[in-house]
C-alpha cells in the first residue's frame, strides 16, 4: 500500500470512496472537484492504493488564520473502503496530512464530523488518533 496524491485519473475510485461516505457520486463531478482542488494553493487530495486499487482517500485545506499566528489544516474529507477499515489506512493517511500541515506551518489539525448514526466509530477513531471535540459548528446552507 502507497499513499500518494490524487490524479484525476482516479475520479471514478474516489467516486466509489465518496459514495461509502455518504455522499454518492458521478466521476465526472469528482474530476471536477479534484481539478479545482489541485489549482487551490494549500490544498490536496491523497488516495491509498495497493496495486491499482483505491482503498482510501483524504482531502485538506491549509488555512491561513488572522488572530494568531500560524495556519490550521482542515481534514475535510476521509474515507476508507469498506473491507480495508481497521488496518492502518486512515491511520496512515492522517499521519500523511499531519505531515503536510506541520511544513505549511500549521497549528490544528480540525476534522469536522456529523452526529450522524452510524459515525460513533469514526468519532473513536478521531480520539484515537488524539483529535479531541472542542466546540460547536454552526451551519448555513446557501
Amino acid at each position: 500500500m502507497r499513499i500518494r496524491e490524487a490524479a484525476p485519473g482516479d475520479a471514478a475510485g474516489l467516486a466509489v470512496l465518496l459514495g461509502e461516505l455518504g455522499y454518492p457520486d458521478v466521476t465526472e463531478s469528482v474530476r471536477a472537484r479534484l481539478l479545482l482542488l489541485a489549482a487551490e494553493p494549500g490544498s490536496f487530495v491523497l488516495v491509498a492504493e495497493d496495486a491499482g486499487r483505491l482503498l482510501g482517500a483524504a482531502s485538506a485545506s491549509v488555512i491561513p488564520l488572522l488572530h494568531e499566528d500560524g495556519n490550521w489544516c482542515r481534514l475535510s474529507a476521509l474515507v476508507v473502503s469498506g473491507g480495508n477499515r481497521r488496518s492502518g489506512i486512515g491511520r496512515a493517511l492522517v499521519t500523511d496530512i499531519e505531515v503536510r500541515a506541520r511544513a505549511a506551518s500549521c497549528r490544528y489539525l480540525e476534522v469536522t464530523s456529523g452526529e450522524r448514526p452510524g459515525r460513533e466509530a469514526a468519532h473513536a477513531f478521531y480520539e484515537a488518533l488524539g483529535l479531541e471535540q472542542v466546540s460547536r459548528r454552526y451551519l448555513k446552507e446557501l
